[in-house]
């Protein structure tokens, strides 16, 4: 098995993922990817996903590299291209685990620990009444689709 790889800059490895996972090409793919790990020293690798179609040996797969480049102190993100792709990771709740974003700039933002600006722009943007600091003792109210629904009520408040 042969995978497309570079070096984005000096800390990042990329991987090209383009086939769909499954038992005949599992075990290969995650070998060639687990040997790329030690012998370039990347501080990083990014796996690029260049299927829409993540089954779920592809998502052991990710899960198992994942914890070997944690094992040899290298941080690891991936990038779903295909929205579909991206709904998958989603809903098996590996989106902030596996740090899925959906373009290369945006996966070496999330191995720094940064988070994607879809998300940022969505807690408010600068002269915002939301992401102005808080004044000194007010409550820090939640915010997002289901903060209302999450907060304790109380009759004849609110």
């Amino acid at each position: 098995m042969f995978l497309l790889s570079y070096h984005l800059d000096a800390a990042h490895l990329v991987v090209e993922l383009g086939t769909v996972v499954d038992l005949d090409n599992e075990a290969a793919i995650e070998r060639e990817i687990v040997r790329l790990l030690p012998c370039c020293g990347p501080r990083a690798i990014i796996v690029d996903i260049r299927t829409p179609l993540l089954t779920p040996r592809a998502l052991g797969l990710l899960l198992r590299v994942r914890g070997q480049a944690e094992e040899r102190g290298v941080s690891m993100a991936v990038v779903a291209g295909y929205e579909k792709a991206r709904e998958v990771l989603s809903a098996a709740g590996l989106h902030r685990v596996l740090r899925v974003a959906s373009s290369l700039p945006g996966a070496e933002l999330r191995n720094r620990g940064c988070r994607p600006v879809a998300e940022a722009s969505r807690n408010g943007t600068p002269g915002d009444r939301r992401s102005a600091p808080q004044a000194a003792g007010a409550s820090q109210r939640p915010l997002g689709p289901y903060a209302d629904t999450s907060r304790p009520r109380f009759p004849g408040e609110g």
